[in-house]
């Protein structure tokens, strides 16, 4: 055997010794650490974002280090039907993604976009956290190729126009901006507006411009793109809850361990629901300051939309046959 053989196992042994002494190796440590990619629409200030950001500092203290992760906003990555197919193929780890995308896919996510479901967004987070409700998440791996790690929420939905609105009349035959999804669709087809899916970063200029005349939104969303500064009108309805599911793919899920899935699942639901909580405590204070800007501030509850509610039932509790009883669910609160 070679002296240099020798030196060089020497030389190794040594540098082994040295960084177990010091705990774990440091090329070791490289290799274990893993950081998730988490794909979203909203931009860095929304509250979904701020929480996802958060995420990743409780995923490396919980792993000691081995797991983190980095959010890519403001559809980054692609609009939510993408980021589905990401999740599906594993090229995306995870990705918090509206439940009105979702039920593009499973027609039973439908029923959370049911309008006038809930009041308001307290009763709206008792809902979401049913053992009725959360047993949608169990089969979403064999629909949609990934893992349910919770519920969240963004705010109660509003209507916001162009135009002084007073009655459902002066927005008949207008174009309102969804997001592109059925059950919200029916919704607006229904009372007889111009359903007009648009991605979220377009809505601004396509609202200064006219090319649409009135949106479906939440007062987080309002406040953060400034769409109040193009609107005369806010119809403060609360016409339907505005779910989000974080979601993880199937397949880098199948790659953990159990118990780093049980990991990871437990600080996901932290910030998940840490989100939910947000947005009730902060809800009331939103409204306060859209109604002390410019536009006209309405209340407008079920009575606003004559019989529509009645009308979407008949089409979607076919396709969604846990809404009457969410329905019930949420009479009782």
């Amino acid at each position: 055997m070679s002296k240099f053989t020798m030196t060089r196992r020497a030389m190794l042994a040594g540098t082994a010794a040295t960084a177990a002494a010091l705990g774990a190796p440091a090329l070791v440590h490289a290799q274990a650490t893993r950081e998730f990619r988490i794909g979203m629409i909203t931009p860095p200030a929304h509250v979904w974002n701020q929480e996802a950001t958060a995420l990743n500092a409780t995923l490396r203290e919980t792993s000691n280090g081995r797991f983190g992760s980095a959010v890519f906003p403001s559809g980054q990555l692609g609009n939510e039907a993408a980021m589905v197919q990401q999740l599906q193929t594993g090229a995306l780890d995870m990705a918090w993604l509206t439940t009105a995308e979702i039920a593009n896919r499973v027609e039973t996510f439908g029923a959370l976009h049911a309008p006038f479901l809930v009041r308001n967004l307290a009763h709206a987070e008792r809902l979401l956290q049913t053992p009725q409700v959360q047993a949608l998440l169990e089969p979403l791996p064999q629909q949609i190729g990934a893992v349910g790690l919770g519920f969240a929420m963004t705010g109660m939905r509003q209507m916001l126009s162009r135009d002084v609105t007073n009655t459902l009349a002066d927005l008949r035959g207008k174009k309102v901006r969804i997001i592109p999804s059925a059950p919200i669709r029916d919704f607006f087809t229904i009372i007889g507006l111009a359903p007009t899916p648009m991605p979220l970063p377009a809505v601004y200029d396509a609202l200064a411009n006219g090319q649409i005349d009135a949106l479906d939104m939440d007062f987080e969303s309002v406040i953060n793109n400034r769409y109040n500064d193009l609107s005369r009108t806010m119809l403060v309805t609360n016409h339907h809850m505005f779910p989000m599911v974080g979601l993880m793919s199937a397949r880098v899920w199948a790659s953990l361990p159990p118990a780093d899935r049980e990991l990871v699942r437990a600080a996901s639901r932290r910030h998940l629901d840490r989100t939910m909580a947000r947005f009730v405590a902060e809800e009331d204070d939103k409204q306060r300051r859209l109604m002390g800007g410019t536009m006209q501030v309405r209340a407008a509850g079920p009575e606003f939309f004559g019989d529509a509610v009645a009308q979407w039932d008949r089409i979607w509790a076919p396709k969604a046959p846990i809404l009457p009883e969410l329905r019930r669910i949420a009479a009782a609160f």
